[in-house]
């Protein structure tokens, strides 16, 4: 009995050692399972958010996405292989308004739907798939009073009144002198003022806080129809970081640390390959990198100067349309009765006087100008036998930027003569169909191609007598055509543009400066160019002279159109001078008023000029401010009104998730 006891002991011990190994193994395999899914999930993950990423970046840089973009795409992760396809549902795109509440919440935006699927597998097969949802959308930057890409100051000296949506990719600084005010107004029912890291009251450039700031909430309680106002405080002289608690004061209408948008890269203004370049109308471009022979003394034509083109998209020049540039810059009646600024080439550039030389005299120049009388002045004085001269010689020299301390190579384009030249042309000898609306209107891009185009240079683009942009008449209720002039170079504006029947306009450069109306002698009342000074009157002639010479007083002028441009960074003890002076100015503003109608967009700093703003006055003898009667243009609402090829920032919303493991 005592055997068989033992027997039956042994058998049950080996029958729970072989359950127990059973059981183990099994455990193992099960926790091996749920190691191998959870991996692919992960895998499967990766697919689905590359996926997603990668159509961000295709909306970002202007493209939407299409044939191989749905094609089945693989990639190795982990030893597993992850295989990803989006698809189009239908239905895209719409015209969305994003829900009040949201972050960006009534703005208009051009909102895409797609479907994605990802599945993870290893050698022991499929382990895992997921599939999602989402949306992409466009929101038009141009629908922001300021937009920037990095940090963002507003500090202005003088009471600042500003409508509509504010939002920076970093930092939000508000400061005043005085007193700065971001409310509503009755075209701009919504003010909001967003960063995706901080909002500070006071400086960035040095430890202080000042002035009065007040940034309306979204409520209207007293029912008047107006957003109830909120001062942001001070609380010391100390810069200080506004608290998420203390923001919730404004209902939404002040927001921090918001989620991360994706924002078009400084290089969509690159020549040879940004989007603006790729998709422009016509290409204009000062070829200052063709040398200028050291021996020829006749003038011009017999001596050579730097040749202006229109090239193709791949940089060689387009010779048909050259040959249409050189008669319209030789065009007579361009000249004199048909242009908005008579006595000029609509097209010319800026001549650099030697070093150390001055810019009054013909000597100072090489090859010397074909009128000893007239080498600055080719836009102002007597008509008559001077424009015979200056067509031979498309230059004109002097215009010295005090901020940078240089002589400038100017490509001057009178954009008014250029869209009504064009107009009259014949079918098939156009630069472009006058009323073409593909890419929502026009897009010129100018530049200067030289040695130094890659880097810290003395190049400009200069757009003058553009009041008004001539396009074909539109039936009642049509879509504007509009237009967008590009330069990868340094942008100026002179005198007043887009003022008279408003067109959809924008102005793209690697920094935006503004010249009055006053900036070129009048032809109606000086004859002789070189003595604008003695008349009261100024013109790049006296650009070097002292801020306080009565020679470098602007007059008020207006501007409206889009900015887009580089801007200086602050750093302890710089002040990059602020959204005040996103436009460079260069007189003495004095007692005169720059209006402006439109948007700020930053996305970075500028690439070729490297001068700081130094502030105001004779001491840096760069500029004295205007009153700045600065405004959100409200007409950008109107997606219909928006510049041509409006930049946009995108973001991806998911709304659907499935999972499935194996």
């Amino acid at each position: 009995m005592a055997l068989v006891a033992v027997l039956l002991v042994l058998a049950l011990l080996m029958g729970l050692a072989a359950a127990l190994t059973t059981t183990v193994t099994m455990d193992t395999s099960l926790r091996d399972a749920f190691a191998r899914a959870t991996s692919g999930f992960y895998a499967a993950e990766a697919g689905l958010n590359r996926g997603m990423g990668s159509f961000r970046n295709d909306f970002i840089a202007f493209h939407v996405p299409g044939g191989d973009d749905f094609a089945p795409k693989s990639f190795t992760l982990g030893g597993r292989t992850v295989t990803y396809q989006l698809t189009d549902p239908g239905g895209n795109p719409r015209n969305v308004t994003i829900p009040a509440g949201q972050v960006f919440g009534g703005l208009n935006a051009l909102q895409y739907t797609y479907v994605a699927n990802s599945q993870a597998s290893s050698p022991l097969g499929m382990e895992a798939s997921v599939g999602a949802e989402f949306d992409v959308g466009y929101i038009p930057l141009f629908q922001f009073l300021a937009f920037y890409a990095g940090d963002l100051e507003i500090e202005p000296g003088a009471n600042m009144n500003l409508h509509g949506r504010v939002h920076t990719n970093g930092d939000l600084y508000l400061n005043s002198e005085a007193t700065l005010t971001i409310q509503d107004a009755p075209a701009i029912p919504l003010v909001q003022v967003t960063a995706k890291k901080d909002i500070y009251r006071g400086r960035k450039d040095r430890n202080a806080c000042n002035g009065t700031v007040t940034v309306d909430t979204l409520v209207d309680l007293n029912h008047d129809g107006s957003l109830d106002p909120r001062t942001l405080a001070c609380n010391s002289t100390s810069t200080r970081k506004v608290g998420s608690s203390e923001l919730v004061n404004w209902k939404g209408s002040m927001l921090s640390r918001i989620q991360s948008i994706g924002v078009p890269q400084p290089d969509i203004t690159a020549k040879g390959s940004g989007v603006y370049w790729t998709n422009a109308d016509l290409r204009i471009v000062l070829r200052a990198d063709q040398p200028l022979s050291s021996t020829c003394t006749a003038p011009p034509p017999a001596c050579p100067l730097y040749p202006i083109e229109v090239q193709n998209a791949d940089g060689t020049q387009d010779a048909t349309k050259t040959v249409w540039l050189q008669e319209f810059m030789q065009d007579g009646s361009f000249n004199y009765s048909d242009s908005s600024v008579r006595g000029t080439q609509p097209i010319f550039y800026t001549d650099t006087p030697c070093s150390g030389c001055d810019n009054v005299q013909a000597s100072s120049y090489w090859p010397r100008f074909s009128s000893p009388t007239r080498p600055y002045a080719a836009i102002m004085g007597s008509l008559g036998t001077d424009i015979t001269n200056f067509d031979d010689d498309y230059r004109r020299g002097g215009f010295y930027n005090q901020r940078e301390d240089k002589w400038m190579l100017l490509l001057n384009v009178n954009l008014h003569d250029l869209l009504a030249w064009n107009m009259i042309r014949p079918a098939g000898s156009r630069f472009f169909e006058p009323g073409d609306n593909t890419d929502g209107g026009l897009v010129i891009y100018l530049t200067v191609q030289g040695n130094s185009s890659n880097g810290i240079n003395n190049y400009g683009v200069r757009v003058f007598g553009s009041a008004n942009l001539p396009f074909p008449a539109l039936p009642s209720g049509g879509d504007p055509t509009g237009l967008t002039v590009v330069s990868d170079q340094a942008l100026y504006v002179q005198g007043n543009y887009n003022t008279v029947s408003w067109q959809p306009a924008a102005m793209f450069g690697d920094s935006i400066n503004v010249l009055s109306n006053n900036y070129f002698c009048p032809n109606t009342t000086v004859t002789n160019p070189v003595n604008c000074a003695t008349n009261g009157t100024t013109n790049d002639g006296q650009s070097d002279l002292p801020l306080n010479n009565s020679a470098r007083n602007a007059s008020s002028t207006g501007v409206n159109a889009a900015f887009l441009a580089g801007v200086d960074a602050s750093t302890a003890g710089n002040y990059n001078g602020g959204l005040e002076n996103y436009p460079r100015l260069h007189e003495s503003w004095t007692g005169r008023t720059l209006t402006y109608l439109g948007s700020f967009v930053s996305l970075g700093v500028p690439e070729h000029v490297n001068g700081a703003w130094c502030g105001t006055g004779t001491t840096c003898n760069i500029y004295n401010p205007p009153a700045r009667n600065w405004d959100y243009d409200s007409r950008f609402n109107d997606v219909r009104n928006l510049p041509p090829l409006t930049p946009r920032f995108v973001y991806v919303q998911q709304v659907l998730f499935t999972q499935n493991f194996q």
